[in-house]
């Protein structure tokens, strides 16, 4: 009989409200059993709209449940590190938010702390378990599209309204807590699915600026990669753009599959047979497939399709981007 891994969860933000948070209590075998944050009046709220039963006032009161096995850390990155060695040193499995830290050199260290401690790490790149880019996958394994030989990402999004004053400013576009801007909260997220099907980025080359001066991390990123699949790869991210683009194209030796990647419109798979479309809606919660895999994976049922070194890769293929620009603007 499999064991209900009872969840605790640290951070009660938007991240958490649809995309995780029902997961926990939906996914079989599982359950969100306590939860805090830096606002009392959010974990209480959170706690008694989601029914769960144990709001907690701190981290370590949290951590101090016997009743908590896992722990999911919802917060953003400048806090992954200390709470994920903190929840490591509880003897609890840690499942944190991506990035998994600021920097690969904080990554590292929350991978040698979890293995000292004899715990488990996860890190949410949760498309990994999604039905769309499974499907990518299928087609990529069946040799729909022959050998691929590179691979162009593009996003390109208009700025928000809160992106137009520093006053309005998000966590997001604060270095001293995210680590960077937006192509490090949202790009990593391409650069872990393209890690899950051509393997590890060995080589990456990237410039980043910020052209439209609303804020000090970067705006603007191009860069250029090569898999040890041989695979190569360019990208394209620009959120101060005047219309959106998202458009990820896999071009192989006898065709090519092309998809958004951060919406749910239809998969595309272009070869000698025609045009084949996929149309799969995204889940509800679109982390829950992943949280399902976790807890079959702590049962022992199969294995999470997370990678705990790729996620520390796409932190080192970010840092590799971005080392430039950090260097000019100190951070």
């Amino acid at each position: 009989m499999n064991k209900t891994i009872r969840w605790g969860m640290i951070g009660c933000g938007a991240v958490a409200e649809v995309k995780s948070g029902p997961g926990f209590y939906k996914a079989n075998d599982s359950s969100l059993v306590a939860v805090t944050s830096a606002d009392r009046e959010m974990t209480r709220s959170f706690a008694q709209r989601h029914g769960v039963a144990k709001p907690y006032d701190t981290s370590e009161q949290l951590l101090a449940d016997q009743d908590v096995d896992a722990v999911y850390i919802a917060t953003p990155p400048s806090s992954h590190k200390p709470l994920s060695l903190l929840v490591a040193n509880a003897g609890k499995h840690v499942y944190v938010e991506k990035p998994m830290a600021m920097r690969f050199e904080e990554c590292r260290e929350i991978v040698d702390a979890c293995e000292q401690q004899g715990v488990r790490l996860f890190v949410a790149f949760y498309r990994r378990a999604m039905p769309r880019f499974l499907k990518v996958k299928e087609w990529l394994e069946s040799g729909a599209i022959g050998e691929v030989r590179c691979v162009r990402a593009v996003q390109h999004q208009m700025p928000a309204t809160e992106d137009l004053s520093r006053e309005t400013l998000p966590w997001r576009l604060k270095p001293e807590v995210s680590g960077g801007g937006k192509f490090l909260d949202m790009g990593i997220h391409t650069l872990d699915m393209l890690d899950f099907w051509f393997g590890a980025i060995e080589e990456v080359h990237g410039i980043a600026s910020n052209r439209a001066g609303l804020y000090d991390v970067e705006d603007t990123v191009t860069a250029t990669w090569r898999h040890a699949s041989g695979v190569q790869g360019s990208g394209s991210w620009c959120y101060v753009c005047g219309e959106g683009e998202d458009y990820v194209e896999i071009i192989g030796s006898q065709g090519r599959i092309e998809f958004e990647f951060f919406t749910d419109a239809p998969l595309r798979l272009i070869n000698a047979a025609g045009v084949e479309e996929a149309d799969i809606a995204n889940p509800p919660h679109v982390q829950q497939p992943f949280i399902q895999s976790i807890v079959d994976d702590l049962n022992g049922i199969a294995p999470c399709p997370g990678n705990v070194e790729s996620a520390v890769r796409s932190t080192w293929v970010a840092d590799e981007v971005l080392k430039n620009y950090r260097q000019q603007k100190g951070y």
